[in-house]
């Protein structure tokens, strides 16, 4: 890590941070299932899930793996996920940062929202692609804002708007909070990694004021991969 960076909801009030959470759940989840049957996901697997938010994903995963498989989840934040009373999952409180995952161990690596956070993703993906067994896949959720615009151009505040949300986002990349923008380079980066057959999908939504998929992101830009025996890839679905 080239500098520290802290996640910018550790201090947030429980419940507050639950709502969020279950809110980025319950608009993001049916894509992320949808993506996971694509890559194959199934009994006997086993998954490691980065930065599980509040579990949905993982109990998903749970059933999906069966009592054959498993699903390691780690977090460094693992309030949410206390009640994950099931035989075939395991949660670590643990940093991706700072903590190898086991090496070769994993049929599936799955993060979503979690390197726009990281000082340095490059690293963590590294952990990711460490972390996979030959044949091993690995799916990756981010946000991309740079599509992020007021749908009718004609209203008077439209470019007011537009330009004052790209440079709080720019502001938040600058200082460290959040890279708002990471979805989009995603492929140059695994290419950066000595990957190939690199496979990605970008989601833009519209929503109107008010409407909860507006509170929580821009665009969702996944990228999705596997690992051979040979070298680590990522091949579209």
């Amino acid at each position: 890590m080239s500098r520290e960076k802290s996640y910018f909801a550790a201090a947030a009030e429980f419940h507050d941070e639950l709502e969020r959470t279950r809110l980025r759940e319950r608009e993001m989840d049916p894509a992320t299932i949808r993506r996971l049957v694509g890559l194959g996901a199934s009994q006997s697997w086993r998954c490691l899930e980065v930065g599980a938010g509040g579990g949905s994903i993982v109990r998903w995963l749970a059933d999906r793996v069966g009592s054959t498989g498993r699903v390691v989840v780690i977090d460094i934040d693992t309030r949410f996920l206390e009640d994950l009373d099931l035989p075939n999952v395991e949660v670590r409180c643990q940093d991706i940062t700072r903590n190898e995952p086991e090496s070769a161990a994993y049929d599936l690596v799955h993060c979503r929202a979690l390197l726009m956070h990281l000082a340095d993703p490059e690293a963590a993906l590294r952990r990711f692609m460490g972390a996979l067994r030959p044949g091993g896949s690995v799916l990756v959720e981010e946000c991309d804002a740079t599509t992020w615009a007021a749908v009718d151009d004609s209203h008077p505040l439209a470019q007011t708007h537009n330009a004052t949300v790209h440079r709080i986002f720019e502001f938040w990349r600058s200082a460290g909070i959040i890279d708002a923008f990471l979805g989009r380079p995603l492929p140059q980066l695994f290419s950066r990694l000595g990957l190939v057959d690199i496979g990605n999908e970008g989601v833009a939504r519209i929503s109107r004021g008010g409407e909860p998929v507006g509170a929580v992101h821009g665009e969702d830009v996944p990228a999705y991969g596997r690992c051979d025996a040979e070298k680590r890839c990522l091949d579209r679905r």
